[in-house]
């Protein structure tokens, strides 16, 4: 049994703690705590907190003197990582390399599903940039095209007021002339009226009064007659011109016109291509407005050539629809109450279903007006009655049947009148034959018997009359130019007004104000419809686009961003551990080099004391903690000395050296040296034996020794003997002489 003195070191309330090992016969070992059994590893751990332990440096079992300085330099310097404490540092370095080892593993798997997600990213970077382009190429597109509507508004408006300002002109100078042509029938009838008096002056001298009197009414006659002739041809001339100018209203019919039909591609004007039931024209030509007109092209290949055409020979103006370009606009439910969608109430050639979805499409066909405005109320849908009616979706409502008809009941009315026109001159024709047949029978009898006065009386009149006539007739001309003129002008404002109405539509189709258009509407038409070509140009060179590809993007991105703060926070952790392990690092370092720096400062010293000679120590590699722990001594008189070269007596001082350096930095309670001094001389045992005395202020060493130089300077000796095959501790008092 041993019994410490408890200075609070051992985790005991006791300030006297026993500990017993009992070994039976059978060589099995019972340990006891203050009389209580507790096993072999409780102890352990009782009694490590004060620096007790089976195989510390503080008990050298017999043979074992040497082995502090014998055994290999790692376990030399684990002695020194021991006593440091480092071996905390090295719990709490091993613990954070794990975690680091785990960290790095998902550090890595993040990075590659990272890596991953940034390539998705670029390419859906890269397809939402087209997208975005392609979409500010449209707003712009869209933009370009409501300024042309604007400006062809504009155009339209500014042209129907000049052509009233000529129109005007026109009726002011047709007024004047009329009032012109009365005044000469006024003049006409007062000269008649005097030629008649001089004819019944020399008449009623003359023996031929009746024959007389019937060839002046049949010559009154033939004037009338040959007058309303003249007149009416003039008038057939008229109305032929205004039938070939309205005719030319709804298509271009200039011969070379004809030739562009003709080019490869193109597939004829619109009207041509759509087989209308009868009941459905005026609503279908409502509906289709201008693009009655249109010329149907396969490709803007095709469309660009007939335009180059139509500019190099000077014919006119066309608008062409290219079949591979358009696009139906997406459509709604059919309303109830309508008749049905106009694209498929009209028939066609299939291969034309996407022009007549363009153009027809979006419009449907009901009865009435009323029906179209109950629907209107609920669903804003474009819709056309039979009477020609147009709802437009942006709340727009035209009354199209009348002015889309002008023209086309113009041109049957001047067909009308042409006909009429023909029967009469017809009529005309035929009468004046028969009078003049029966004038002639009459002259025959006419004697040449009138007088000198009354021949002079009647030239002069006739050549008056006659002077009259003619500037009647030219009166009469120019008010057929100008009526001509007058009619062109009509036909310019019929179409202005048709453009009018259509352009105004459009615009308010548009969605943009007219103020909002002001800046770009400024532009020419021309510059206008160049930049809506190149912008096509610029969209076409995009290719197919993802739409979608801006929110995928989005959606992406914010997965991203989440994805790679959680990246972040595990680079984070991962640079915090690696922190904590260069910090852990360092105090381990600081910790260890202390501690060596002090147990070699006292080894140099202690063997100095005990030789009289120079030792150090020193890892094998200064600046790798982890290098084998380096002892060279040399003792008086030879030269620095490896362990390996040193003698038996030398190993046991250097290692005595070493436990007592050890002991300076940190004392034990109790040493036990079992024959340490077997090996040493006896000035080398006075050496120890000063140096343990020098030690014993603050712990107690046991000497198992059989050196009496040794024995003689204890303070306590104990005898151990063999009595009956047991052993027998006893105390031993040594002369006083040899104390």
């Amino acid at each position: 049994t041993i019994h410490f003195h408890n200075k609070g070191n051992i985790p005991l309330e006791d300030d006297i703690v026993s500990v017993s090992r009992r070994i039976n016969k059978a060589g099995v070992s019972t340990y006891r705590l203050n009389g209580k059994v507790i096993t072999k590893q409780q102890m352990v751990d009782i009694l490590s907190p004060a620096g007790i332990h089976p195989d510390g440096q503080n008990i050298m079992q017999q043979g074992e003197v040497t082995h502090l300085v014998e055994i290999d330099s790692i376990q030399r310097r684990q002695i020194i990582d021991d006593i440091s404490g480092i071996s905390e540092y090295d719990d709490k370095r091993n613990k954070a390399l794990k975690e680091l080892e785990k960290i790095d593993a998902k550090v890595r798997e993040a990075e590659i599903v990272l890596h991953e997600r940034e390539n998705i990213m670029e390419r859906l970077s890269r397809d939402r940039d087209a997208a975005i382009r392609y979409r500010d190429l449209n707003d712009q597109l869209n933009q370009i095209r409501a300024a042309i509507v604007w400006k062809s508004f504009s155009d339209a408006e500014e042209s129907m007021k000049d052509i009233d300002k000529k129109l005007d002109e026109k009726n002011k100078e047709l007024q004047k002339l009329e009032k012109e042509i009365q005044s000469y029938d006024n003049k006409l009838e007062e000269h008649e009226d005097k030629l008649e008096e001089i004819t019944k002056d020399v008449i009623q001298a003359s023996s031929q009064i009746e024959v007389t009197k019937k060839i002046a009414r049949l010559q009154g006659d033939i004037e009338v007659v040959t007058s309303k002739l003249e007149s009416n041809k003039r008038e057939i001339e008229r109305i032929n011109s205004m039938s070939e100018r309205l005719k030319s209203l709804d298509k271009p019919s200039s011969p070379q016109f004809g030739q562009v039909l003709k080019f490869d591609g193109v597939h004829g004007f619109f009207s041509d291509l759509v087989m209308v039931p009868a009941e459905y024209t005026t609503a279908v030509e409502i509906a289709a407005g201008g693009h009655m007109r249109d010329i149907i092209v396969d490709t803007s290949d095709t469309a660009v050539r007939c335009v180059k055409y139509l500019k190099e020979n000077r014919i006119g103006r066309a608008r062409f629809l290219q079949i591979n370009k358009i696009r139906p606009y997406p459509k709604k439910p059919l309303p109830k109450d309508a008749i049905g969608w106009l694209s498929e109430i009209v028939h066609h050639d299939p291969k034309y279903n996407t022009v007549m979805e363009f153009v027809l499409g979006s419009t449907a066909c009901v009865k009435t007006v009323d029906t179209a405005n109950q629907i209107f109320k609920t669903n804003r849908v474009r819709m056309v009655t039979l009477d020609g009616d147009l709802f437009d979706a942006s709340g727009a409502i035209t009354g199209g049947h009348k002015k889309k008809n002008a023209v086309s009941s113009d041109l049957k009315h001047y067909m009308s009148d042409r006909k009429n026109m023909e029967k009469e001159t017809e009529s005309l024709e035929k009468r004046l034959r028969e009078l003049n047949k029966e004038l002639e029978i009459y002259a025959s009898k006419e004697k040449k018997t009138q007088t000198a006065t009354f021949e002079r009386g009647r030239v002069k009149v006739d050549e008056l009359i006659k002077k009259t006539r003619e500037a009647r007739k030219e009166s009469y001309e120019k008010r057929l130019v100008l009526q001509q003129e007058v009619g062109k002008l009509s036909i310019r404002k019929a179409r202005s007004e048709a453009d009018f109405d259509n352009y105004k539509v459009q615009a308010e189709s548009a969605g943009k104000s007219k103020d909002e258009m002001k800046e770009m509407s400024e532009l020419t038409l021309p510059i206008l419809k160049k930049k809506n070509t190149d912008v096509l140009e610029k969209m076409e060179e995009i290719g197919p686009v993802n739409m979608k590809a801006i929110e995928e993007f989005e959606l992406i991105k914010g997965e991203f961003t989440e994805f790679k703060e959680k990246v972040d926070k595990i680079v984070e952790e991962k640079d915090s551990i690696e922190d904590t392990l260069t910090k852990i690092e360092e105090k381990r370092r600081d910790t260890f080099y202390a501690t060596l720096k002090e147990i070699a400062k006292n080894f140099k010293q202690t063997y100095k004391d005990l030789t009289n000679g120079e030792a150090d120590m020193d890892l094998e590699d200064p600046n790798n903690l982890d290098s084998g722990l380096m002892i060279r001594a040399s003792p008086p008189g030879k030269r620095l000395l490896n362990l390996d070269a040193m003698s038996g007596g030398e190993k046991t001082l250097t290692s005595f050296a070493f436990v007592f350096s050890i002991h300076n930095f940190k004392p034990k309670p109790f040493y036990v040296l079992d024959e340490a001094d077997a090996a040493l001389d006896k000035t080398n045992t006075k050496n120890i034996v000063r140096l343990i005395k020098k030690h014993t202020q603050n712990s107690q060493f046991i000497v198992i020794s059989h050196n009496d130089t040794l024995i003689k300077e204890a303070d306590q000796v104990y005898g151990v003997t063999m009595e009956n095959g047991e052993s027998k501790i006893m105390g031993i008092e040594l002369p006083e002489e040899d104390n």
